[in-house]
């Protein structure tokens, strides 16, 4: 015997979906569906960058901050902070440390916070398109009746 089991199922189904859909504009359907996986692509794309250029960014600033540390204690190694006016450049410098660190995170929060952004502009316009394309289908299949 050689008959699929679930033929029956398959008919069933193909006939409620041929009576539900019959009026339905399958292709405008399709095309709306695709340009939604268009939509999630691009919005998937768009975060593999941003998560790459973070990346680079943290990489450029530990590379940065170890060889700024490095100077610091070499400076101090090789010029111990006596006096007042050699503490408060050796103070200088860490100050001037702990405001890029600053700098760097603020940097990272703003390209998160972008990307964020567009990323949310994007689905937002899809949504609304979609929805509109939703909308003329209905329409159409009203008038069909």
């Amino acid at each position: 015997m050689s008959q699929n089991p679930f033929q029956n199922m398959q008919d069933m189904v193909k006939d409620m979906s041929s009576k539900v859909m019959g009026n339905m504009d399958k292709e405008s359907m399709m095309m709306s569906h695709r340009k939604n996986m268009e939509a999630l692509t691009e919005a998937n794309r768009m975060a593999v960058e941003v998560m790459k250029s973070i990346a680079q960014l943290q990489s450029q600033y530990v590379k940065q901050t170890f060889d700024d540390m490095a100077s610091i204690m070499k400076d101090a190694m090789a010029h111990p902070p006596v006096s007042k006016e050699a503490v408060a450049k050796h103070t200088d410098h860490v100050k001037s440390h702990v405001e890029k660190v600053v700098g760097h995170s603020s940097n990272v929060a703003g390209a998160i916070a972008k990307s964020q952004k567009e990323i949310f502009d994007l689905m937002h316009k899809r949504y609304s398109e979609g929805m509109g394309e939703m909308i003329d289908l209905r329409d159409k299949m009203r008038t069909k009746h």
